[in-house]
């Protein structure tokens, strides 16, 4: 057994249903069967087990391994620190679903909406019917008071250690995820967030033998500088919405990835993402030509350094909650990513220094002896993302060695579409792109 081999700390392993999962110290990706990689996965949600398990079900026919899951609900009559019986039932049935699948699982055991007092009508704002308000026999008058020493964060957390004791022994657990984006809470301060997921953190430690890692979110791409350095945080999370940057996703998650890698030296998961925060009503992710975008969001997150990609919300299953209708259309949406990493070891995978001609954008990520690129026409951008042909391109990276092998592929069929030697010169690799259609992967591997 894997425990007897690697100090405890950070393993999982998945003894019942093959590979193993771990995130050592000081590593960046998962490994997966002694070996880092990236990871393909998603946020599924369901009204019930059955509904998981069609969910994990079409995430591992497209080749994905991770999966987030917000085990958060409060079912009507449960009592403050209490926990229902028979929503614990249901959770282990789903984590044994997650198992027979091959999932990793990373529980979310907090969410804001349950401490945000907006108002009733809003379908995520939730504090008025929570058992902690004090309106419904709970001990706290505010939401925030869940982030001081106060009788109502001392129930929450004796929860938080019933709830990691019971699931300690699931071999599909990868970790633990303390909150879900701490700073939507009514009330929140940097300074109050990070006390309370340091003694979030204590707990979970405490209660869980296999010592798995542990992480704290905040919505969008939030810094709070304090609580991305907290030692409670192994790996840091971001929820990358395209809001505020026209819909360029892809854009985004390349440069909020690459900013906290280089800032605070931890792994990065995208925790969620999406071309929108709002519901999807009248947003860029009911667009005609949306699919587009979020494809390219998923080769740049191959590329960005981040422990994973995909990772949606509406499109995950959200949507249901909106009456909106969009979540079939992505079910195979990382298939072809997926497949091209399978198998591939990322030790030592870092961003690579890289320039493109005018027409294309990307990026290369990869070690001394094998890369990955992935370049777009410029032009393809939202609302319309409009795929063009592309022609007598080229882009020029940092090399070490004096030749490289360079295959190039169809970033959505997988298709090998041509590939060459190219020979380093002065400590650059200057690349031909092939002709391609909207964008283009790329292999790189080092001869001499």
């Amino acid at each position: 057994m894997l425990l007897g081999l690697y100090s405890p700390r950070f393993l999982f392993a998945q003894s019942r249903i093959g590979p193993s999962f771990e995130l050592l110290p000081g590593e960046h990706y998962f490994r997966i069967d002694g070996k880092p990689s990236f990871v393909l996965g998603r946020n599924p949600v369901g009204m019930n087990p059955k509904a998981y398990e069609e969910q994990f079900h079409q995430a591992a026919s497209a080749g994905e391994r991770f999966v987030r899951i917000h085990f958060t609900y409060l079912p009507p009559g449960e009592k403050a620190g209490g926990i229902d019986a028979g929503m614990l039932q249901s959770w282990d049935a789903v984590l044994e679903a997650a198992e027979k699948e091959r999932l990793a699982v990373l529980p979310v055991l907090g969410v804001w909406s349950d401490w945000n007092e907006g108002s009733s009508k809003e379908t995520w704002h939730a504090w008025d019917k929570s058992p902690f308000n004090a309106a419904h026999g709970g001990p706290a008058h505010h939401p925030g008071e869940l982030f001081d020493d106060t009788r109502c964060r001392k129930l929450w957390l004796n929860r938080l250690d019933a709830l990691v004791r019971r699931w300690a022994h699931h071999r599909a657990i990868v970790g633990w995820e303390i909150f879900s984006e701490l700073d939507l809470v009514t009330g929140a301060t940097e300074e109050r967030a990070v006390a309370f997921t340091e003694s979030a953190a204590d707990v979970i430690r405490s209660a869980d033998p296999w010592k798995r890692p542990i992480s704290a979110s905040q919505s969008g791409i939030g810094e709070w500088p304090l609580l991305l350095k907290s030692k409670a945080l192994d790996f840091i999370e971001i929820h990358p919405y395209a809001d505020g940057v026209g819909g360029q996703l892809d854009d985004l998650i390349l440069s909020a990835v690459r900013t906290r890698l280089a800032k605070y030296g931890k792994p990065v998961l995208i925790g969620e993402s999406g071309l929108n925060s709002g519901p999807p009503h009248n947003t860029l992710d009911v667009a005609p030509r949306a699919e587009v975008g979020i494809r390219h969001a998923i080769w740049a997150a191959v590329v960005s350094g981040a422990m994973n990609g995909r990772a949606l919300w509406w499109q995950d299953g959200y949507d249901q909650f909106e009456n909106a209708d969009i979540c079939r259309h992505y079910f195979q949406a990382a298939a072809t990513a997926a497949a091209f990493v399978k198998g591939m070891d990322f030790t030592g995978f870092v961003p690579v220094r890289c320039r493109s001609s005018e027409e294309v954008k990307g990026a290369v990520l990869g070690s001394d002896r094998t890369r990955l690129g992935w370049f777009r026409d410029t032009r393809c951008a939202p609302p319309n993302w409009l795929e063009r042909p592309v022609s007598g391109q080229t882009m020029t990276m940092d090399a070490p060695g004096t030749s490289w092998h360079v295959g190039f592929y169809d970033s959505v069929t997988g298709k090998l579409l041509s590939e060459c030697q190219s020979t380093v010169h002065e400590g650059h690799l200057q690349i031909a792109l092939p002709d391609f259609h909207g964008s283009i992967a790329i292999r790189f591997k080092r001869i001499v």
